[in-house]
C-alpha cells in the first residue's frame, strides 16, 4: 500500500515518445541564415586579451616575418648550440654564417673546473661571445676544433672523471655584464 502510493506520486512524468514535428523547410533556412550571421559578427570581432596574456599574444607589424636566428636579431651573445656526450670528452658545436672566414687567431678560448666560453674577435664586425658559466661536471680543458666548410667550431671539454653527463650544466649567459 504505501510503496506503490508513493511510488505514484513520485513518478517522473510521462515523455512523448512520438517522432519530433518537423519543421518546415523556410524556418530551417531562416536559422542557418541567422547561425551565419552571428558567426560572420564574431569573426569580425578583434581578440581581445586581459592581463599577462595582452603583449603576448600582439605582435607590431614590424616584427612579423622576422628570422630570429639571424644575426642581428641575437645580439653579440651565442646562445644556438648542440652537445654531445663521449666517453672522456663532452663537445659544444657553435655554427654561426661566416664563421669559415674568419682567421684562426680571432678565436679566444678559456675554461675553468666548471665554467667554459669563446670569444669570437670579430664576426661581420662584431664580436661574439659564448659562455657556460655552470657545468654539470668538472673538467681538465677545453679544445676548439674548427670544421671548415660547414661555417662550425667544436668545443672539446675534457672530462675530469670519466662519467656520462646527462646534462651540460645552466644555460649560456646573455648578458657579459655579469660575466666578467
Amino acid at each position: 500500500g504505501l510503496q506503490r502510493d508513493f511510488a505514484t506520486r513520485h513518478r517522473a512524468p510521462a515523455t512523448d515518445l512520438r517522432s519530433p514535428s518537423r519543421e518546415p523547410a523556410a524556418a530551417m533556412a531562416k536559422e542557418g541564415e541567422k547561425a551565419r550571421q552571428v558567426q560572420k559578427q564574431n569573426d569580425e570581432k578583434p581578440v581581445v586579451y586581459l592581463g599577462a596574456a595582452a603583449g603576448k599574444y600582439i605582435w607590431d607589424d614590424v616584427l612579423k616575418g622576422v628570422d630570429a636566428d639571424r644575426d642581428d636579431v641575437q645580439g653579440d651573445c651565442i646562445s644556438k648550440y648542440s652537445w654531445a656526450d663521449g666517453k672522456n670528452r663532452v663537445s659544444i658545436y657553435i655554427e654561426l654564417e661566416g664563421l669559415d672566414g674568419v682567421a684562426d687567431d680571432a678565436f679566444v678560448v678559456a675554461s675553468g673546473e666548471k665554467d667554459v666560453s669563446l670569444t669570437i674577435g670579430s664576426l661581420a664586425g662584431r664580436r661574439r661571445r659564448f659562455r657556460l658559466p655552470n657545468l654539470s661536471h668538472e673538467i681538465d680543458g677545453v679544445k676548439l676544433e674548427r670544421k671548415k666548410g660547414k661555417n662550425t667550431v667544436v668545443l672539446k671539454l675534457a672530462k675530469k672523471e670519466e662519467k656520462p653527463w646527462l646534462s651540460l650544466g645552466s644555460a649560456p649567459e646573455r648578458s657579459w655584464a655579469t660575466a666578467f
